[in-house]
């Protein structure tokens, strides 16, 4: 199947957020890897929905909301979804499994949240890249113009 010259210039969006694998050594895949994946809106509006509670407070007559928020079951639900699969991981030479206890008893682990912690900065850097050059697009298109264009007709 031949690509055209216009799909060559389009950015394509994957919409399934299945995760990046990431090696411990670039030069040797052996010694294990970690596939994740930067944390979506959509999830972490679901996750605020689970770990939030508001609840109306009256204080001298004036009302206001309080929030209530679970931070460690919000931060065990950020995890969770991160850190899709791992392979050749072990804490104090026992290989783990990757599970949700695993994964709590990893984020402890200084070297292991500061790799994590990296590889998730270069999946948001190349996530700004996409949009950068989503920008640039824009400004030479158009005349430079970023308002709405009508919808093409079908």
């Amino acid at each position: 199947m031949e690509v055209s010259e216009k799909e060559l210039n389009m950015i394509n969006f994957n919409s399934k957020n299945e995760g990046t694998w990431f090696y411990f050594d670039e030069a040797n895949h052996s010694l294990g890897s970690i596939c994740l994946r930067v944390l979506s809106g959509d999830e972490y509006e679901k996750i605020q929905k689970i770990t939030v509670k508001r609840h109306k407070k009256f204080k001298r007559g004036i009302a206001y909301d309080e929030e209530i928020v679970n931070e460690k079951l919000a931060s065990k639900m950020r995890w969770d979804y991160c850190i899709v699969d791992w392979q050749n991981i072990a804490i104090d030479n026992q290989p783990v499994e990757c599970t949700s206890e695993n994964k709590q008893r990893l984020v402890k682990i200084t070297n292991f949240i500061s790799f994590v912690a990296d590889c998730l900065e270069k999946l948001a850097e190349s996530n700004k890249e996409v949009e950068e050059a989503r920008l640039k697009n824009l400004e030479t298109t158009s005349g430079g113009s970023i308002e709405a264009t009508p919808a093409k007709p079908a």
